[in-house]
């Protein structure tokens, strides 16, 4: 047996040290959390990631369900980038869904509303590229500016030292 251990801790200590400031203002659009199944059902770590969301991105709401019941988004263990023999076809019309459908009921409140970022916090390379699919898959981005990124990306942006967006979406 190997040990396993998550970054995760470690950012979530990072964040609160005090060593660093933020200005959690800066992430004030709506955030959902996918949970990596990697992380979340092997590891077990589940309160970090949201003790961190919960400091830097004021308008964060859990999906239905999350934590350990969280759906897997199909990216998992490599699916992520399979996509001979119609694989990809197939993650989007399963897999996908489902994920959609808590995307969408995460953001029930905004989801009409193009004006609105909504930001899904896919902390797993493998997560973020399913979630750039299903995004693509459903014309959500273009639809009703959905956008996908991890947890890391959220804590830069909020740093006061910062002085630019350290997102695309939100330059002017």
């Amino acid at each position: 047996k190997v040990p396993v251990e998550s970054c995760f801790p470690i950012l979530r200590d990072i964040v609160f040290s005090g060593k660093i400031k933020f200005d959690p203002s800066k992430n004030n659009f709506p955030v959902t959390l996918h949970d990596p199944c990697n992380v979340v059902r092997q590891m077990g770590i589940v309160k970090p990631q949201r003790e961190i969301l919960q400091y830097l991105a004021p308008q964060f709401r859990e999906m239905t369900p999350h934590g350990v019941d969280n759906y897997c988004c199909g990216g998992g263990s490599g699916f992520a980038i399979m996509n001979g023999l119609n694989f990809g076809d197939f993650r989007n019309k399963i897999s996908a869904r489902k994920k959609w459908s808590q995307i969408l009921n995460a953001f029930q409140d905004t989801v009409e509303d193009p004006n609105v970022i909504k930001y899904i916090c896919a902390p797993c390379s493998n997560c973020k590229g399913t979630m750039r699919d299903i995004l693509e898959y459903f014309e959500a981005t273009e639809k009703f500016n959905v956008q996908y990124s991890g947890l890391v990306e959220l804590i830069v942006n909020a740093m006061v030292d910062i002085n630019v967006p350290f997102f695309e979406f939100l330059e002017e």
